[in-house]
């Protein structure tokens, strides 16, 4: 995966008037614009759940999860859900002969099969123009 671009700026905390010099995005409005204390501590807690649990694919214990579940038969651990969800990832990519719209770079595939071959951007360029 690449590194996501940062963006160089000077800005200002909308809650505490601390400096901001670099986001991950290029702002819109800086009124609401908050630095990362401010922005962690307007997040909710998360709420988890102990028990005692096993993977149903590898039989690892599971002691902490962030949901209460109804039904135990198909709890994976952490290991197990991460390597699952890379193997359906692995299996939607869409391979191909297309050009970035914005620098020409060649693709060979994608996660889906786009309407208007034309209009397609390669990684870096769909990360920096979002």
């Amino acid at each position: 995966m690449t590194e996501r671009k940062m963006i160089q700026g000077n800005w200002t905390c909308c809650e505490c008037n601390s400096a901001i010099t670099e986001l991950p995005f290029n702002p819109r409005s800086t009124d609401d614009l908050k630095c990362n204390d401010c922005m962690a501590k307007s997040r909710p807690a998360r709420e988890s759940f102990e028990g005692n649990w096993a993977c149903s694919k590898c039989n690892a214990a599971i002691t902490t999860l962030p949901f209460n579940p109804e039904n135990t038969e198909n709890l994976t651990c952490r290991d197990c859900y991460m390597k699952e969800k890379a193997e359906r990832r692995a299996g939607k990519m869409i391979q191909g002969n297309w050009k970035c719209m914005h620098c020409g770079s060649d693709i060979n595939e994608l996660p889906f099969n786009p309407r208007d071959p034309e209009s397609v951007s390669c990684r870096d360029c769909f990360q920096n123009n979002r």
